[in-house]
């Protein structure tokens, strides 16, 4: 009975030491191939950080519009003018 010299254990950590081999070696194989170039390609994006003058204006003017809806259209035109003029100030 020709038997094989080595035991179906012995065999079985063979076959698994080559399975994680192939398996690190497509998985090389795809980083390269894939995701690195796609690592490459990207772009930072840009700043847009706005400047506390621009912050302010961004605030103020579309509070004007909303005072035309109010009531008493001076007053809200006065307090958003102080709380752009304060805005500036802080800057």
């Amino acid at each position: 009975m020709p038997g094989s010299p080595h035991s179906p254990l012995a065999r079985l950590v063979l076959f698994m030491i080559c399975l994680s081999v192939a398996g690190t070696c497509i998985a090389g194989v795809h980083y390269y191939a894939v995701d690195l170039p796609q690592q490459q390609n990207l772009q930072a994006p840009a700043n847009t950080l706005m400047t506390c003058s621009q912050y302010c204006d961004a605030q103020y003017y579309p509070c004007i519009p909303y005072c035309k809806k109010s009531s008493d259209i001076n007053s809200c035109r006065n307090d958003c003018l102080t709380e752009y003029n304060a805005c500036l100030a802080s800057c």
